[in-house]
C-alpha cells in the first residue's frame, strides 16, 4: 500500500485519504522568507485547499522548517498562513534563525531594551517586518509572543525536523531549559548571551556547525563581504578533509587545502543509520539537496531567485529526489 501512495505522491495525484491509511504523512516545506505568493501556489500544487479557517490536506500535514519571515515582501501573510495551520492542526512549524532575530529585536526587557537589537542587513529586515504591521503594531507584538511558543526541533518518529543541525546533546539541553516548550523572557537572556551553553546549543541548532577560516585566507561571498567562518557537513567526520569538500551551503569558493587540526573542534556527527533529518537554512540553489540518504535540505533558495521547495514524505527511510515539489519564484 505504501508503494502505491508513494507513486501517487511522485505524480502529485493523491486527493483522497486511502481507507487503509492510518499513518500521518508530511510535506516538509523549506525556508519561505516572506514569499507568500509562492507558498500559496506550492500548497495548491500539493493538493491543499483553503477553508475559512486555514489551509489543509485530506490526509497530509505541512511542516515548516523555519525562516518563514524576512527578505521577501509578505512576511506578515506568511506568518498568518503558518500560524493558522499550526493552530488548526493542519501544520507544524519550528523556529529558524530569522525568527530568533525577530524575537530578540522586538521583545523588550524590563528596562525597555531589546534582548538583541538587530544590526546591518538584519536591522533593515526587521524594519520591513515592522512596516508590514504599521496598521496593527499590537498584532506584531502578539505574533512575536506566539513565535516564542514554537519548538526548535521535531522528532516525528520516522523523520526529524531541525533548521540547521541535529545534535542530541544540544536538543536535550534545549528541552530541559525551555519552560513548557516556551522561550520565556528569562531564557532570552541566556539565548543571546555569547557565553551561554544554552545560547550555543540554540545557535548550532539554528545555524549549523561552522569552522573558522585561517586569518590569511581572504575569502568574500557573492555580496563581496569577507567571511571568517564557513558551514560544514555535520554528517561527515572533518579530519583529513579539505575546506572545499567539507563545506556545505556556502556562497563562496573554498580552497582544496586540508583543514588544519587546530581549526577543528568536537561535534556530534550524524550517523548513516539514523532517521532522515530535514533541514532548511543552507540555501542550496545548486548542488545536492540530498547530500546523503538521511540528510535532506528543503531550502532551494527562493529568497535569492531560486525555488520554494517541499519534500513529500510518505514513510520511506531514505530520501529520494523524486519526492520534491518546487514552486518557481514569481516575477515581481
Amino acid at each position: 500500500m505504501l508503494s502505491r501512495i508513494r507513486k501517487l505522491v511522485r505524480n502529485n495525484q493523491e486527493t483522497e485519504r486511502p481507507a487503509e491509511l492510518t499513518t500521518t504523512f508530511y510535506d516538509i516545506i523549506g525556508d519561505v522568507h516572506g514569499q507568500a505568493k509562492e507558498l500559496v501556489a506550492l500548497l495548491k500544487k500539493m493538493g491543499y485547499t483553503k477553508t475559512q479557517e486555514t489551509w489543509s490536506h485530506s490526509f497530509r500535514k505541512a511542516v515548516f522548517v523555519g525562516d518563514f519571515i524576512s527578505r521577501g515582501p509578505s512576511s506578515r501573510k506568511v506568518l498568518t498562513i503558518v500560524r493558522e495551520m499550526v493552530q488548526n492542526g493542519t501544520g507544524l512549524a519550528i523556529l529558524g534563525n530569522h525568527e530568533l532575530n525577530a524575537i530578540g529585536h522586538f521583545t523588550r526587557n524590563k528596562q525597555g531594551v531589546p534582548y538583541r537589537e538587530a544590526t546591518g542587513s538584519n536591522q533593515r529586515m526587521m524594519e520591513r517586518l515592522k512596516a508590514e504591521y504599521a496598521d496593527d503594531p499590537l498584532l506584531l507584538k502578539e505574533t512575536i509572543k506566539w513565535l516564542r511558543q514554537l519548538p526548535l526541533f521535531l522528532d516525528l518518529g520516522g523523520i526529524r525536523i531541525v533548521h540547521a543541525y541535529w545534535a542530541p546533546g544540544n536538543l536535550q539541553l534545549i528541552t530541559q531549559k525551555m519552560v513548557k516548550g516556551r522561550l520565556t523572557k528569562s531564557l532570552l537572556n541566556e539565548l543571546f548571551n555569547v557565553r551561554s551553553a544554552f545560547g550555543d546549543a540554540v545557535r548550532q541548532t539554528t545555524r549549523g556547525v561552522e569552522l573558522r577560516l585561517p586569518r590569511d585566507f581572504i575569502i568574500k561571498d557573492d555580496k563581496n563581504i569577507r567571511r571568517t567562518n564557513f558551514r560544514i557537513k555535520w554528517w561527515e567526520h572533518p579530519e583529513g578533509q579539505t575546506f572545499k569538500k567539507i563545506s556545505y551551503g556556502n556562497k563562496f569558493v573554498l580552497p582544496n587545502y586540508t583543514v588544519p587540526n587546530e581549526f577543528l573542534f568536537p561535534f556530534r556527527v550524524y550517523m548513516p543509520n539514523e532517521p532522515i533529518v530535514f533541514v532548511g537554512h543552507y540555501c542550496i540553489d545548486s548542488g545536492p539537496l540530498i547530500p546523503t540518504g538521511n540528510i535532506c535540505c528543503v531550502d532551494n533558495c527562493v529568497a535569492n531567485g531560486g525555488r520554494l521547495a517541499a519534500y513529500r514524505w510518505s514513510g520511506e527511510s531514505t530520501a529520494v529526489e523524486a519526492n520534491f515539489v518546487f514552486q518557481k519564484k514569481f516575477k515581481s
